[in-house]
């Protein structure tokens, strides 16, 4: 059982209850037997430092807690008052209970420092970069600090060449087109693995996603084996529920809502629905780009060989027209939907268009040939073909007669090439201050915090150079005042400790939930391992002393009660000592090491292994003792 630091919390502040038999419903929960009247689950409350917090955990989506299915866990914060708590910033993880009891204090900051072996099962503040590669793979990369610490968390093989890409990160999805296969790929960002091919046909590229997430519309590459047609995919099913016809590609395509898109080529535009295309031969063709203003209620088209840039309406009329340099590179329209920027490599600027006004607002002078543009909440991200230079535009300076304010930081050295890119080359990270640049040629992401004169960071990819990055955060958030909620996977049912703290606030403490749900698992997942001797974990170096070590397990299988295969791996890091012992089973659990001597004074670690139990090194958590001086 986890204690708490005394020294940590005040002892007037500090009381805990368990919610009146609420672990019990949980029990309940998991083993399927609850009501949806009993969603949430209120697991526990505590208080200190000011605050009140009450912790949920509930089922995401079925009517039960399951490991392995996604869960909601909600943090909710009441000051002394009896308000909500806002704007705090809480950190949470949770992690398998084991025999070595650890303060509350110490699991924190070993989860934090990510040491001795004590990683979180499931991290609640974790946030990850997904990147799709030239090399056929989409890449996940787990940053270690936010900058140019990471490790590998995925690699999804796409087994063949991206061509298009797609996100939905409110319904935790991906979406990466294949051309050489007609399949699109659906990867599930919970659980960061692919969740099942579309076969789609043809040679799928450029793809758009209905608002309510229902339709994903995929058009074509225009390359041989191609076909002249739109596709409709149904998100639930996977299935196609329409073919529609839309000249041959590529395809440019964009939803104007449920049920409804559009589709631009160099043929001409058509208006689609699930039942019918309808042509608009008025408006001719050379379309390269398009896309859907939810603000001006309208679907806006580029004209690259005509250098003009449409409006059109929902009945497929124009309602609005602006000129452009011929060669334009493509639309990109900022988060809050008003100003669609341009770039014009062959002017070396970027034109901004006001939809409120329905007028050009500017046109911007920067270096290079830009391409690309990329938004945070404040900053427009223009990327350029050539140098190390994106140019930063201050999107508060674009508004009526504002001047635009333009600055410059370097990251990359030779800039990105021309129609390469499948999605977003800048992906905001999390809590908006910070942004992620890809340059694609040398292999890296820049790590920029917003107002620096330079990124702060390089995150070097693993393998492919990058053709669309996103940033997909799986953290806390504040949903409602002083709620803070995400959703995670507990990996395996069983005993969780919970621990949550309020970074600058001192509030700090470390729940217990049982998920229950074990009886499923393989019996290595099933067994916890307690150490009887040496009382106090102590040993003296040089010289043997025995060990005796307690495996405790299911009624159901008592395997685990006298395995003839158990032994221990005693690990010293100083002087990169290590040996292995064979454990004597004494029956009902217990094993005893003869005779254990590490040669100096120093930790010493134990690791349990049974190739019968399916035990391998870290499958148990480790235990650590002290060799001391004789």
């Amino acid at each position: 059982m986890d204690r708490e630091a005394p020294a940590l919390l005040p002892a007037r502040s500090r009381r805990s209850r368990t919610g009146g038999g609420l672990l019990p419903a949980l029990l309940a929960l998991a083993a399927g037997g609850a009501s949806a009247a009993e969603v949430p689950a209120v697991v526990a409350s505590h208080s200190a430092a000011g605050l009140e917090l009450k912790l949920e955990v509930r089922p995401a989506g079925g009517p039960s807690l399951r490991p392995g299915e996604p869960a909601v866990v909600a943090l909710n914060f009441t000051s002394e008052g009896g308000g909500p708590a806002r704007g705090l910033k809480p950190a949470a993880w949770a992690q398998r209970e084991s025999n070595r009891p650890l303060e509350c204090r110490e699991r924190v900051r070993t989860l934090i420092e990510n040491r001795l072996g004590r990683r979180a099962d499931v991290d609640l503040n974790a946030w990850h970069i997904a990147y799709a590669s030239d090399s056929g793979a989409v890449q996940v990369l787990d940053p270690v600090g936010g900058t140019s610490r990471t490790r590998s968390l995925a690699v999804i093989n796409l087994r063949a060449r991206p061509g298009g890409w797609a996100e939905d990160q409110a319904r935790d999805a991906l979406f990466v087109a294949l051309p050489d296969t007609g399949e699109v790929v659906e990867i599930d960002t919970m659980r960061w693995r692919e969740r099942r091919r579309l076969a789609v046909g043809g040679r799928p590229a450029r793809m758009a996603l209905d608002p309510d997430g229902v339709r994903l519309w995929v058009g074509q590459d225009g390359a041989e084996g191609t076909s002249n047609e739109v596709v409709a995919v149904d998100r639930q099913s996977g299935s196609v529920v329409a073919r529609l016809p839309a000249g041959p590609g590529p395809h440019a395509i964009a939803s104007a809502g449920t049920g409804r898109a559009a589709v631009a080529s160099s043929a001409g535009v058509s208006l689609l629905r699930e039942g019918s295309s309808e042509p608009l031969p008025q408006l001719g063709g050379g379309f390269s780009d398009m896309i859907f203003s939810s603000l001006a209620d309208a679907m806006l088209l580029l004209d690259p060989r005509e250098g003009r840039v449409l409006a059109l309406g929902q009945d497929g009329g124009v309602v609005g027209l602006w000129p452009v340099a011929p060669g334009a590179a493509g639309l990109f329209l900022e988060p809050a939907g008003r100003l669609l920027f341009v770039p014009e490599p062959g002017e070396a600027r970027v034109t901004v268009i006001d939809l409120a006004r329905g007028a050009v607002a500017h046109r911007v002078p920067l270096g290079g040939a830009p391409l690309s543009v990329g938004f945070s909440g404040t900053q427009a991200y223009v990327q350029s073909e050539a140098g190390a230079t994106v140019s930063l535009v201050a999107l508060g300076s674009l508004v009526e007669a504002g001047t635009p304010a333009v600055t410059s930081i370097a990251a990359g050295e030779s800039g990105l090439v021309a129609g390469e890119a499948l999605g977003p080359m800048v992906a905001s990270g999390p809590g908006g201050a910070a942004m992620l640049i890809a340059a694609p040629n040398e292999r890296v992401v820049h790590y920029y915090m917003e107002g620096m004169a330079a990124p702060a960071g390089v995150i070097r990819v693993p393998q492919g150079r990058p053709l669309a990055i996103t940033a997909v955060d799986h953290a806390l958030r504040e949903t409602a005042p002083g709620r803070y909620e995400t959703q995670a996977i507990f990996p395996v049912g069983g005993r969780y400790v919970l621990p949550v703290m309020v970074q600058g606030g001192g509030f700090l403490h470390c729940f217990s939930i049982d998920l229950g749900g074990e009886e499923g698992l393989p019996l290595s997942k099933r067994l916890r391992l307690e150490l009887e001797e040496p009382a106090g974990r102590a040993l003296h170096a040089g010289a043997p002393a025995p060990l005796r070590m307690r495996l405790r397990g299911p009624s159901d299988n008592g395997q685990w009660r006298e395995a003839g295969d158990l032994t221990v791996r005693v690990v010293q890091l100083a002087g990169h000592w290590q040996t292995s012992v064979p454990l004597r089973p004494l029956g009902d659990g217990l094993y005893e090491a003869e005779a254990v001597a590490p040669p100096e004074a120093g930790t010493v670690n134990l690791y349990v292994e049974s190739p019968s139990l399916g035990l391998e090194p870290g499958t148990l958590p480790h235990i650590m003792l002290q060799a001391e001086s004789p």
